[in-house]
């Protein structure tokens, strides 16, 4: 430790004790979070206790938190030339404050439990730790990944689910397996854009304990070095993905949970001493951390834009979000891709040390974590349009829910009890579905039918906001032409197009209960009567099978294969819309 902190220890106090922070720093007014900006990215500081040796050494605090307002003072002492030192304090502010007092319990439920359950009804969830090497991260990204495991199976959170992980570690651009031994994998996206671990194993979790037990000795194999401020200094990202597969509502996409300790930073002084080999990990961790912050600076900019320009009626402007730039924000284009139609929320917990001899790696952790977040203007509610959800009021929501529903009609009050426009677009597809499906006599397809059909409008929207709006290409098809037509049983008016879900009689006898009639099987059996009607019904009617396509929630028909089902074999009608860019089926009702 340098001497001149020492020397000048009880001028440093004695500054301490006279200190009187401001009133405050000049911030917009305070805004209702979950309807204006970047609603869904957190950043918590969090100040660790001094370490018996440092207290040993006489380091004492030089980093205060303040009891209310999320604001944070950092005190520094300079040399002068002439005369004794200097005393300069800064400020700053963030969501969340925690000061060494607060325990890892306290921390999880404030800042890290919202992301469970969100991941748990299909969206995706992001954890990051940042901070310098010694200030505590590694240790507070094991106890949150600790109670987030024992909070994914307590029980407490409704539905079945299959839990997979996956654990990876990236060394600059290079990717290994910490579950198979460090074996090199890739990071690749596939022709839907969806980013796939190429080579990774992913083992289905049963247990709290299994996934703890896993997780510890995943990052056991870690790579670490000494360095002069940690003697285990982490100089990899360790990414922890925990995938949820919805066994409820299989058509829904998985929920992703990000649970990422990333690389300690390292200040200029505390490389003067590195070998060639960790100077470039230090520039390969300073520059995938430097487009980490762009990346989530700039998806929070996008959505305070786009907020703007739909109060405003104007078109979005593009924003470019580099998250190909670097491994590990391609790892998370999920998070990032301002076109994905799947809503996100992130939390960050920069951590540093309080002691007075840090007080400049902990000023720069700070002036990172705030320029992750952006200024967010005074929220003022858009003008309501019929074709924007984004811009109906929660009332305007369930007007639209109950007369948009189907039937039966779907209740708005379990729906969307509390919810605007925006949120409910938001809201992950299987929790919408899910709810949907708490409606007495409401089924999976009309749930799923609906989602598509607000997420369409909604898409829609955007697209004509940004200036790319295209022609409808989706064509209905077999929607009976009159409310009398449509009031009579299906069995009534069955003709061919139309779709039907088959009752489920043996497990194997078609790939999904849907299929599309083709015409009577009475007029390829040879049979006789002048009743033909009575004759189909008897003989039943030729249909080909309805198959999923590779695209999630479409299908297509594939003809060479088909059946002949009879009347009593047939549960409901279905109706469904082609897509001509895509030539697949979707629901619809």
């Amino acid at each position: 430790m340098d001497l001149f902190l020492p020397e000048n220890k009880k001028f440093y106090q004695r500054q301490i004790s006279q200190f009187k922070p401001s009133l405050g720093l000049k911030k917009s007014e305070p805004v209702v979070k979950d309807q204006a900006g970047d609603s869904d990215t957190l950043i918590g500081i969090r100040i660790r206790p001094l370490l018996a040796p440092e207290e040993s050494e006489g380091h004492i605090l030089g980093v205060y938190t303040r009891g209310q307002g999320g604001f944070v003072d950092v005190h520094e002492l300079r040399r002068k030339v002439r005369g004794p030192p200097a005393f300069t304090s800064s400020a700053f502010q963030f969501d969340r404050t925690y000061g060494p007092e607060i325990t890892s319990d306290v921390l999880y439920e404030d800042l890290v439990a919202p992301l469970v359950p969100w991941a748990w009804g299909g969206g995706v969830a992001t954890l990051f730790a940042y901070g310098q090497t010694g200030s505590g991260k590694t240790y507070t990204a094991d106890a949150v990944a600790q109670k987030a495991a024992h909070n994914l199976f307590d029980g407490n959170l409704e539905g079945k689910r299959d839990i997979f992980v996956s654990l990876f570690e990236l060394a600059g651009n290079v990717a290994s397996d910490l579950l198979n031994d460090q074996y090199k994998i890739s990071i690749l996206e596939d022709s839907f854009g969806e980013t796939q671990l190429v080579g990774a194993l992913e083992p289905r979790i049963t247990s709290s304990k299994e996934l703890i037990d896993l997780i510890e000795r995943g990052m056991s194999f870690r790579k670490s070095a000494l360095t002069i401020k940690n003697d285990s200094s982490s100089r990899t990202h360790a990414i922890c993905r925990i995938k949820i597969v919805n066994k409820d509502v299989p058509e829904a996409p998985d929920g992703l949970l990000f649970l990422i300790d990333l690389a300690g930073s390292e200040a200029a002084s505390d490389t003067k001493e590195h070998s060639q080999e960790r100077m470039k990990e230090t520039r390969e961790i300073n520059s995938s951390l430097s487009i980490l912050k762009d990346c989530i600076r700039g998806r929070s900019l996008f959505h305070i834009q786009e907020n703007q320009a739909r109060r405003l009626g104007t078109q979005v402007k593009h924003n470019y979000i580099p998250y190909r730039s670097s491994t590990l924000t391609k790892v998370l284009k999920h998070v990032f891709d301002t076109r994905s139609t799947r809503h996100s929320k992130t939390s960050v917990i920069a951590c540093v040390s309080p002691s007075f001899v840090d007080t400049g790696p902990a000023k720069n952790t700070f002036r990172y974590a705030e320029m992750l977040s952006v200024p967010v203007p005074p929220f003022k509610a858009p003008v309501h349009k019929d074709d924007v959800p984004s811009t109906w009021t929660p009332a305007a929501l369930r007007a639209w829910i109950e007369s948009n529903s189907g039937t039966p009609q779907i209740d708005a009050s379990i729906l969307a009890p509390t919810e605007s426009g925006i949120q409910i677009c938001r809201l992950p597809s299987s929790e919408f579905i899910s709810r949907c499906l708490k409606t007495s006599g409401v089924e999976k397809e009309q749930a799923l039918a609906f989602y598509q059909k607000l997420i369409a409008l909604h898409i829609d929207s955007r697209n004509i906001e940004r200036g790319n709006a295209k022609s409808n290409e989706k064509q209905q098809i077999d929607k009976p032409e009159n409310r009398e037509q449509l009031n009579k049983p299906f069995h009534e008016r069955l003709r061919p197009g139309m779709f039907i879900r088959i009752k489920p009689t043996k497990p194997g006898q078609v790939y999904i209960p849907i299929v599309m009639v083709m015409s009577p099987a009475s007029g390829f059996e040879g049979a006789t009567g002048t009743n033909g009607e009575e004759n189909s019904k008897k003989a039943g009617y030729i249909c080909c099978i309805v198959m999923p396509s590779p695209m999630k929630n479409a299908y297509e028909l594939d003809v060479r294969h088909q059946s002949i089902f009879k009347i009593e074999e047939m549960d409901k009608e279905l109706l469904m819309e082609y897509d001509q860019a895509t030539r697949y089926y979707f629901l619809t009702i």
